[in-house]
């Protein structure tokens, strides 16, 4: 049995909370799906609004043994409680394996 987790981390910039983490963890930026060069380009074909394509980048580790990250946008500022984050832990439902 396996448990995938994913952390996710509310923000006001996604992307660039994605691209430190990478670096910091060794960890690489999801790539786009197949067949498509670029997120851009994939955004623009599923038809994603502009405005939403920093949304929710995902870093995910090169040896896949860690619990990948992602961030979500979260432009809201809360003065009485500068520089704190929520975060968000989620694991699918347990899969049953024939191992």
């Amino acid at each position: 049995m396996t448990k995938d987790v994913q952390i996710a981390i509310d923000c006001a910039d996604p992307a660039a909370l994605a691209a430190f983490w990478a670096e910091v963890l060794g960890y690489q930026v999801q790539s786009p799906p197949d067949g498509f060069e670029s997120w851009d380009a994939a955004l623009e074909a599923f038809g994603v609004p502009r405005d939403q394509w920093n949304s929710r980048p995902a870093i995910l580790p090169v040896d896949g043994t860690h619990p990948a990250f992602s961030s979500s946008a979260c432009p809201r500022t809360r003065p009485s409680r500068t520089g704190s984050t929520s975060t968000s832990v989620w694991r699918p439902a347990l899969r049953a394996t024939n191992e």
